[in-house]
């Protein structure tokens, strides 16, 4: 992949506010720079011309029918769900399981990124790509949920401990009681230790809960001009846009096993990723702007969801 801002995340908005106004006629800068009225990539005309080449296009339709089926599982959930989908910036994440390691259950080698992660239909696992086995091994997200706090992020000191267990061997006396137990700061045998949970963060819930997501349903309210489309997508948004700016991955993240001052700057996740994800996430909102004036429903969750959590 070839990535267009080769410079830290906190540098990408700028420069993506800046490419927008290039795009606008010099004697409406400065106004739309104040007050946006419209989508700047999907404004009425685009979307009439897409949604009539796509009525005429079998091939784009297929394109179509497989982006609102995708769209479905984050449809169907409820947008207290997808609110709490996000997480805060308080577990450590990690760019690898291990970079150079090997699955602790059948101790063949797992380098890399070849951990097997499918954050929609098993949260909060990932599975080692030759045993298949699932870790880590404690109910992880019993063990989040006990420990959110007034603002609705997860807080390491409330969470119940007593969920750290094997739930396959729970039995204290069971020798195997803690193997594969992670907390969020990794498992550890005594030698090594895999962060299990740091890496599902960046690749299970960010890239495939979170940002595909939006994606998707973004796209799907442009394909489609269903506002409920864009009601969830705009759910998601907005949680992001809570949380955003606590995250910096040169003091939160690892890479190889490390914290990087070098490489390691980023936001959610590290630099090179966090530029392009940070383009997409605005890109989501322009395609979605236009239904937010008309969603009742939306500020009313919201503004809920703010007097609940103290926001």
């Amino acid at each position: 992949m070839i990535y267009l801002f080769p410079a830290p995340a906190q540098r990408c908005v700028p420069l993506l506010i800046n490419l927008l106004l290039a795009l606008l006629p010099a004697s409406s800068q400065a106004e739309s720079y104040r007050e946006k009225t419209q989508s700047v990539f999907f404004p009425p005309a685009v979307t009439q011309i897409l949604r009539r080449n796509l009525a005429e296009n079998p091939a784009a339709q297929a394109q179509a029918q497989a982006c609102l089926t995708a769209a479905q599982a984050w449809l169907k959930q409820s947008d207290a769900e997808l609110w709490s989908a996000m997480f805060g910036a308080t577990i450590q994440r990690s760019w690898h399981v291990w970079s150079n390691g090997f699955c602790p259950q059948c101790r063949q080698s797992t380098p890399m990124n070849t951990w097997k992660i499918d954050a929609l239909n098993l949260p909060w696992k990932v599975a080692c790509p030759h045993c298949q086995e699932t870790f880590p091994k404690n109910d992880f997200a019993a063990f989040y949920k006990s420990g959110i706090d007034a603002h609705g992020i997860f807080d390491p000191a409330r969470a119940d401990r007593s969920l750290l267990v094997n739930a396959d061997h729970p039995a204290a006396t069971d020798p195997l009681h803690g193997f594969g137990v992670d907390d969020g700061t990794g498992y550890s045998d005594g030698s090594n230790r895999w962060h299990f949970i740091g890496a599902y963060l960046i690749y299970g819930q960010w890239k495939q809960v979170m940002l595909t997501g939006i994606r998707t349903l973004a796209m799907a309210y442009v394909l489609t001009g269903d506002p409920a489309y864009a009601h969830k997508a705009a759910i998601m948004l907005d949680r992001v846009a809570d949380l955003y700016p606590t995250f910096d991955f040169l003091k939160q993240g690892l890479s190889y096993e490390r914290v990087d001052p070098v490489v390691g700057a980023g936001m959610v996740t590290v630099w090179h990723d966090a530029c392009r994800e940070s383009m997409e996430l605005a890109l989501a909102y322009d395609m979605i702007f236009p239904a937010l004036d008309h969603d009742p429903a939306l500020v009313s969750f919201l503004s809920g969801q703010a007097r609940q959590y103290q926001l």
